[in-house]
């Protein structure tokens, strides 16, 4: 639960202040506590799991001279992130007091673990985090960040522009790694250079990803801002044919709500991905609405306004599309947070495999056990028998509760058209043939051997 006491401090918010805020954040609330996909499901103690990934903009060095954040600002972030259980933030800068103060006013329990800046151009000196309710969401003591090998290096041997940043959590029952990124732009068209590195870099990332759940048979989560513009692009294609699976619902998550940059991505273990429920958090529906311009026009910067003598704005129009489209996107973001809910309690699942039908029909009486004397333990004596099996009546299934939450499990991964065009190139090749006549040869190379075996 947010704490609000700073709201009472007279030297942070004058009463005038205060009230606007609260408001705002009584609004904030409202449309969080709405049915999804409009708001966020409530936070369970053990059912589910709320995870988030959002691309603040520049928080929060003020670079651009378009802030710094409002006190307010930190007071509606810290309500959005309190309303998930882990949310992985990207674009976070050098100086973490403002993050501090975020993860201070979300209240006690919460925490945060981030990766040092990112050096070069591209790299922006830039953070990746999560943020964690350490009550709910427990550290398993892993993290790194993940960098190209030799032989995988970018065109001019370069690598990720803003390294992922990989951390091992566990939640209930629910074992997972995020590993969270910010992929590089580059240009918009296809042909281009940027746009190439823009889909290598998430082709090999899905790829290593794929490869060490496979290996380490662990939940792997890829999430945060792939700068990805829509689900057929290739982009998308990149991250899905290494097998990842996305929610069922697909949401754009730029404030204009015509991209889909930011995707949650799951490769799992079998039967461990139940979707609950999934979104993008507009909280520009509540937030610096366009009817709230009057209120903030005071607190615009003067240096990108056009202002006259008497301080009023030459065009009202032309400033309130800075404060709507510009202005607004450095106190909160130019993205909206995506998160996904999981079913975390497999306790049902785990004590039904230890159930035999066979003693459905007929039972076995109790087993001996023996006590340690200077403790009143019991253990397992040495070399117990066989449960006997005997005509006492059987045992009868046993009652299982509902389940709090009730989900989807994961669906089967849908073919993309590059995977179709890809099929039909081999099966028109010749595919299909090479490999029915090399199954044929292998058959007849094994005739023989089995041949001499009976012969002997």
């Amino acid at each position: 639960m947010v704490w609000y006491t700073d709201l009472r401090n007279e030297r942070l918010f004058t009463p005038a202040e205060r009230d606007w805020t609260s408001r705002r954040l009584l609004d904030l609330r409202a449309q969080l506590a709405s049915p999804p996909p409009k708001g966020v499901p409530r936070r369970t103690k053990h059912a589910s799991l709320i995870i988030g990934t959002w691309n603040i903009r520049d928080f929060d060095n003020n670079k651009f001279r378009h802030g710094p954040r409002r006190r307010e600002s930190l007071h509606y972030i810290a309500e959005i992130l309190s309303a998930f259980d882990v949310c992985a933030l990207q674009e976070i800068n050098e100086d973490l007091t403002p993050l501090k103060d975020v993860i201070r006013l979300m209240g006690p329990g919460w925490d945060f673990i981030a990766t040092d800046v990112t050096v070069g151009s591209s790299g922006n000196r830039e953070r990746m985090a999560f943020v964690f309710d350490s009550r709910k969401v427990r550290f398993r003591n892993i993290a790194g960040e993940i960098v190209l090998p030799k032989h995988a290096l970018l065109p001019g041997e370069q690598q990720f522009a803003r390294t992922p940043f990989l951390v091992s959590f566990q939640a209930g029952w629910f074992k997972f790694s995020l590993c969270t990124v910010h992929i590089y732009f580059g240009e918009e068209s296809k042909g281009s250079e940027g746009y190439q590195r823009r889909v290598q870099e998430i082709e090999f990332l899905a790829k290593e990803m794929a490869d060490r759940a496979e290996r380490e048979r662990e939940n792997y989560i890829l999430l945060g801002d792939f700068n990805i513009k829509n689900p057929i692009d290739e982009t998308m294609q990149a991250l899905t044919k290494a097998g990842f699976q996305l929610p069922p619902e697909q949401y754009p998550s730029n404030l204009l709500g015509t991209n889909y940059y930011d995707q949650i991505a799951f490769r799992t273990r079998p039967d461990e991905l139940t979707f609950l429920s999934s979104g993008a958090f507009d909280w520009s529906q509540t937030l610096f609405r366009p009817e709230h311009y009057d209120h903030y026009a005071p607190a615009l910067p003067a240096r990108h306004r056009d202002l006259g003598p008497d301080g009023a704005p030459g065009d009202k129009g032309k400033d309130k599309e800075y404060y709507s489209k510009r202005w607004l996107t450095w106190q909160m973001s130019d993205h909206l947070p995506l998160w996904v809910e999981l079913a975390v309690d497999f306790s049902d699942a785990h004590l039904l495999r230890n159930l035999d039908p066979a003693f459905e029909k007929s039972g076995a009486p109790a087993q001996p056990e023996s006590q340690d004397d200077e403790t009143g333990s019991a253990e397992a004596p040495a070399g117990l028998p066989e449960p006997v099996r005997t005509r006492t009546k059987g045992r009868k299934p046993p009652k299982i509760a509902p389940p709090e939450k009730k989900g989807t499990l994961a669906p089967a991964p849908k073919m993309t058209a590059g995977e179709a065009w890809r099929i039909f190139k081999w099966v028109a090749g010749g595919g299909m043939d090479r490999m029915r006549k090399a199954r044929n040869a292998d058959k007849t190379a094994e005739k023989p051997k089995k041949a001499r075996k009976s012969k002997a």
